[in-house]
C-alpha cells in the first residue's frame, strides 16, 4: 500500500505545485500578454487597413505620423519619422499586392469562366437539330457571349 501511495502523493503534491506556479505566472504575466495580444492585433488591423487606402489616405496619414514627431527630439524623433516612413512603404506595398491580387483574380475567372463556355459549346455540338439550337441559345445566353 505504501508503494502505491507515495508515487500518488509525489503527483498530487507536483500537480498542486505546477498549478500554483501556473497561477502565479498567469497573474504576473496576464497584463503583458493583454498587452502583447492588442499590439498584434491592432498590427493586423493596420495591416488590413493598407490595403484599402488610396495613395491620398496614405500620404495624409504618412504626414500626421510625421507631425506627431515635431514635439520629439534626438533620437526619439529619429525613430518616429523612421516609423511613419516605414508605414508610408507598407502600406503602398499592401495597397499595391492588393490591386495585383484582385486583378489576378479578375483574369483567373475570366478565363474559367471561357473554359466552361467552350466544354458547354462541346456538349451542344455532341447534339444534333432543334436540340443543338436550343443548347447553343441557352450557353450563349448563360454566358453572354
Amino acid at each position: 500500500m505504501k508503494k502505491i501511495l507515495k508515487p500518488v502523493l509525489g503527483t498530487l503534491v507536483l500537480g498542486f505545485s505546477l498549478t500554483t506556479f501556473s497561477a502565479i505566472a498567469q497573474t504576473n504575466n496576464g497584463q503583458a500578454a493583454n498587452q502583447g495580444a492588442a499590439a498584434t492585433q491592432q498590427a493586423d488591423q493596420h495591416n488590413r487597413n493598407h490595403a484599402a487606402m488610396s495613395d491620398d489616405q496614405i500620404d495624409q496619414r504618412y504626414e500626421a505620423e510625421k507631425k506627431r514627431c515635431e514635439n520629439l527630439e534626438g533620437d526619439e524623433k529619429d525613430v518616429c519619422e523612421k516609423q511613419a516612413e516605414t508605414n508610408r512603404d507598407q502600406a503602398k506595398a499592401d495597397s499595391k499586392q492588393s490591386a495585383k491580387t484582385a486583378d489576378a483574380r479578375h483574369e483567373a475567372n475570366k478565363e474559367k469562366k471561357d473554359a466552361q463556355f467552350e466544354l458547354e459549346k462541346e456538349k451542344c455540338k455532341a447534339m444534333s437539330g432543334d436540340a443543338q439550337d436550343r443548347c447553343m441559345s441557352e450557353v450563349k445566353t448563360r454566358y453572354n457571349k
